[in-house]
């Protein structure tokens, strides 16, 4: 995650890193234990805010919306919606990009009908074209 670090540092975005505690206590409400990439993730930004794009995750208050505890709750509700599912980002019109903690890739998803594509198999390059179109 190195690079996105020092891209989030470069452009001055706004990050809030998670605690070993948060992480804990959502690994824990989740049932997930988070890929090593995820954790990473979570303890170096938490969340990610630059310009229009923010990203799901941890480190925010438990009731904000950018919350994936909070988040996954409602996205759990939905028939058949797959476990191992993280939110990343709204796309817009029910279609959200989410990381999948079991296959360690950034897929899309379609909110309800559960239509899911590939999109990377690296989620620092993923975030990095996510929020710094490079």
């Amino acid at each position: 995650m190195n690079k996105l670090l020092s891209l989030i540092k470069e452009n001055d975005a706004d990050t809030l890193p998670a605690s070993d505690e948060q992480i804990a206590r959502a690994e824990l409400a989740l049932g997930l234990t988070f890929s090593p990439e995820y954790r990473s993730y979570l303890q170096s930004m938490g969340v990610v805010s630059f310009g229009a794009n923010e990203t799901f995750g941890l480190g925010v208050k438990d009731t904000s919306f950018l919350n994936i505890v909070s988040a996954l709750s409602d996205f759990r509700s939905f028939a058949n919606f797959p476990h191992s599912l993280i939110p990343i980002s709204d796309i817009g019109d029910g279609h959200y990009y989410m990381y999948d903690n079991a296959n360690r890739e950034v897929v899309t998803i379609a909110v309800p009908d559960m239509g899911i594509k590939f999109v990377s198999d690296n989620l620092e390059s993923f975030l990095i074209n996510l929020l710094f179109r490079e």
